[in-house]
């Protein structure tokens, strides 16, 4: 059986946002399960020393963020907002929430797509319980139960545990993925994957 997709992100990241459709086909495309798993991308800054916050990044890569976000979303048919009223927000909360999710039997992309979309299109602060559980309630689910669930010691575990397996696979920001124990880092890498799931010798 053919080993998952393992996907490192975190929801505030925008890039990350722009991934996940395109990653979701791909591995629909290939008959591949996904490893959703959420990481504190702080802390992989912190020991691999190979990012930072995006304020303080040189200014010059923060213009041409902006001129990238929306040219790889028109590309990726992805709607969003470059500049949201919310970010940077908080982002263990979101990430907490999406692995209470998955202890509770939840469709996870589904979750994920939704907080991301919270973000990075409909202006919502997924930094904070209220609006999280709006978001979450709007899916159907209990918000309030998902959002108090994410508070455990458990799930905060299982965060840290993620982030051991980025470190381990090398992988040093978001979003990252390892197919079949090679890296791709960045949501401009999925042609690459595909690529390579259809056969490329490695």
């Amino acid at each position: 059986m053919s080993k998952p997709i393992k996907y490192y992100f975190a929801c505030i990241s925008p890039w990350s946002y722009l991934g996940l459709d395109g990653l979701v086909e791909i591995a629909s495309k290939h008959g591949r399960d996904i490893a959703l798993m959420p990481t504190d991308v702080g802390r992989s800054w912190g020991e691999t020393g190979a990012g930072r916050p995006l304020g303080e990044r040189p200014e010059v890569l923060q213009s041409y963020r902006l001129v990238e976000l929306p040219r790889w979303a028109a590309w990726r048919g992805v709607p969003i907002n470059a500049e949201p009223k919310h970010f940077p927000a908080p982002y263990l909360l979101s990430s907490h929430v999406i692995i209470a999710a998955g202890h509770a039997g939840l469709d996870t992309i589904g979750v994920t797509r939704a907080l991301m979309r919270g973000c990075w299109v409909n202006e919502r602060n997924i930094g904070d319980p209220e609006d999280v559980i709006e978001i979450l309630d709007g899916l159907g689910h209990d918000g309030a139960a998902l959002v108090e669930a994410s508070g455990s010691d458990v799930v905060a575990a299982e965060l840290q545990s993620n982030t051991d397996a980025a470190l381990a696979d090398k992988a040093w920001s978001v979003p990252s993925f390892v197919v079949d124990g090679e890296l791709f880092f960045g949501q401009d890498r999925l042609e690459m994957i595909d690529w390579r799931l259809s056969g490329a010798d490695a």
